[in-house]
């Protein structure tokens, strides 16, 4: 499966896979930090719950700075309708302020009202988000990325939401990916974190060939990039 972007392809089937949590026992929780809310598993699934106004969320132990992807299956519980959500590129948590620190917090049927996409965490100066009504009980394929300067969300194999990052020195060598939930409960399964393959498109719109200099031709093969010149 190929993800296409502005400028950028995200070739899944030659992504690497870094780590694989089924939730199928409890031993997968070893992994996480589970910073706020409820959590444990329930039947072969990691099952969050917050039940205040506020959010509940886990982190990967483990952080993995780069272009990173995450794949995983969610469904909101019945009654709740809402908030089913993930964080991407994240410090962690802030145990001074009991919040979630610097990071990308995406989801769905988010921000008060029927909403999917992201936020850049915590000034939510940044944000892209698009109108997706998710249904209580139904289970969502969602898959989620930070690719270089951009990020990305696909629900059941559909792209959602595409969003550039302004500023994306601010979140420099953060790479923790976690879970959550706000004021919600919900069901999560076969999470996966995948380094992703990238093919860089430069758009030559004149015609004619396009010249890299000597830097830009390193740079893009330190960042295993594939590059694409096309009219």
């Amino acid at each position: 499966m190929t993800i296409f972007l502005l400028n950028k392809e995200v070739d899944l089937d030659k992504s690497e896979l870094l780590l694989s949590l089924p939730f199928a026992d409890a031993s997968d929780l070893e992994q996480l930090e589970l910073a706020s809310g409820s959590w444990g598993i329930e039947n072969g699934a990691l099952v969050g719950r917050f039940r205040g106004n506020g959010g509940g969320i886990c982190y990967t132990k483990e952080s993995f700075p780069g272009d990173i992807l995450i794949d995983f299956y969610g469904t909101m519980l019945s009654p709740c309708n809402n908030d089913l959500n993930f964080v991407l590129k994240a410090e962690g948590w802030d145990y001074e302020r009991n919040d979630a620190a610097r990071g990308f917090i995406g989801g769905l049927n988010g921000w008060y009202d029927k909403k999917a996409g992201f936020e850049k965490y915590p000034l939510c100066d940044t944000q892209a988000l698009v109108p997706f009504a998710a249904v209580s009980d139904r289970e969502y394929h969602i898959q989620a990325s930070y690719c270089k300067d951009t990020l990305f969300l696909a629900v059941d194999g559909q792209l959602l939401v595409e969003m550039r990052d302004p500023a994306p020195e601010e979140f420099a060598g953060f790479g923790r990916i976690g879970l959550g939930t706000y004021c919600s409960q919900i069901r999560f399964r076969d999470l996966k974190k995948y380094l992703d393959y990238v093919n860089g498109i430069v758009v030559n719109p004149f015609g004619f060939a396009l010249r890299l200099d000597g830097e830009k031709l390193d740079r893009i093969e330190k960042e295993n990039m594939k590059l694409k010149v096309v009219k």
